[in-house]
């Protein structure tokens, strides 16, 4: 059995022979088509029809042919095989939990919520020495009895102490919709999950456990989320006492599901991006 190797040239390209017959034909073809038939000679100048010479280096073996005395020509692809493994996903693993470093403070009055809530998530990235006081945010957000007028005073603070534009206030409906829902947990994710605190003004409504009743008009810090989002970790100004002798009941922080910080917040807002 004789096995011709037709090599291709990355530089001359692929050139096709036809080999057919017994031992001596293979070569007696050629050689009577490609060259001068002797020895087979004509061989390199079927393989590498452009004139380029071929040396080891850069031709690569596509296929053998292989003839036998009775079996004719077969011939055997020599390439390698196509890679059938399935690709691998480098895509990042989606964040489960984070929980931001928080120095709780309650409110100085009645009706500093807006500049506690604000104090607590400035402390996640400022150092005490840092801190605004309450009565200075107070000053910066207009604060006033009746209370801190909107979320978009809260994301101007933010952005103003943090040396960022990153914040905007983001309204949410009574009810929110499966949109603004979906932009909540974004927002919460990709904000907390970088080490950037929100704040949420919110109206209960819809309210924790050990809150007072009645309709009350808040605002609260939101300093982590876990199982992906679909948890909130809140830093509540009221809570332990500092809201009045109605909030001993409520913890400093605690855990509520999205879904129920969304309708919290309905009507309202929250610092988003």
């Amino acid at each position: 059995m004789v096995t011709i190797s037709i090599a291709r040239s990355w530089r001359a390209g692929l050139a096709i022979m036809f080999v057919s017959g017994c031992v001596s034909g293979c070569i007696g073809a050629v050689g009577d088509d490609g060259g001068d038939g002797k020895d087979g000679a004509g061989l390199e100048d079927a393989a590498f029809e452009s004139g380029n010479d071929a040396s080891a280096s850069d031709t690569t073996p596509l296929f053998e042919v292989e003839n036998g005395l009775d079996s004719g020509v077969i011939v055997v692809d020599t390439r390698p095989a196509p890679d059938s493994s399935p690709p691998v996903d480098t895509a990042p693993a989606p964040v489960m939990k984070v929980v931001l470093a928080v120095t709780w403070k309650g409110q100085e009055t009645g009706y500093w919520c807006g500049p506690g809530a604000t104090r607590m998530a400035l402390s996640t990235r400022l150092s005490a020495a840092a801190l605004p006081s309450q009565t200075t945010l107070a000053g910066y957000l207009g604060t006033t009895t009746d209370g801190t007028n909107s979320i978009g005073l809260v994301a101007g603070a933010l952005n103003h102490y943090l040396g960022t534009t990153r914040y905007k206030s983001i309204d949410i409906y009574d009810p929110p919709t499966a949109a603004q829902h979906a932009k909540l947990k974004t927002d919460i994710v990709a904000l907390v999950g970088d080490g950037w605190p929100m704040v949420a003004n919110v109206i209960s409504g819809w309210r924790p456990p050990g809150y007072p009743s009645g309709t009350i008009y808040h605002y609260v810090a939101i300093v982590g989320f876990d199982d992906g989002g679909e948890k909130v970790e809140i830093a509540d100004p009221a809570g332990d006492g500092a809201g009045g002798s109605r909030w001993t009941a409520v913890p400093r922080t605690y855990w509520i599901a999205l879904g129920d910080l969304a309708t919290w917040i309905g009507g309202k807002g929250y610092t988003g991006r």
